[in-house]
């Protein structure tokens, strides 16, 4: 039980930083005034990103990367032990929530399924390191 609350922990803490490094990227990169909470409103979000350039993307998959390291870190605080299975559990219900998104908002360009090298390693890391100071 402990390791399965430590998982939702370290999601609940990933997903603030993505959700924040998103809008950040939405607010600086692309249009925030297309956004509604619906999926043509986050199609429309990402289209706006996509159409200035490269960066805005490379800053979201890099929120990614910042959003699986604190989870995983958050893992590794709350366990101290086997935290590599966790941390890698962790990992992999995020790629498995990145590959649902990019899925259902169709709207990224294929380079961005790099983004998908991130989560797993960042994660393991995080946990690990974490559990032995």
């Amino acid at each position: 039980m402990k390791k399965f609350l430590a998982v939702i922990a370290g999601l609940s803490v990933a997903f603030v930083i993505v959700t924040a490094g998103t809008f950040a990227v939405a607010k600086y990169f692309g249009n925030l005034d297309v956004f509604s909470p619906s999926l043509s409103g986050a199609r429309d979000l990402v289209a706006s990103i996509s159409s200035n350039g490269p960066i805005g993307l490379i800053v979201i998959i890099a929120s990614h990367a910042l959003g699986s390291l604190a989870g995983g870190i958050t893992v590794g605080r709350i366990l101290r032990k086997d935290t590599m299975n966790v941390g890698l559990t962790l990992g992999a219900v995020m790629t498995i929530l990145g590959l649902i998104n990019m899925i259902v908002i169709d709207r990224y360009p294929e380079w961005f399924y790099l983004d998908f090298i991130v989560f797993i390693p960042l994660s393991m890391f995080g946990a690990n390191y974490t559990s032995k100071l």
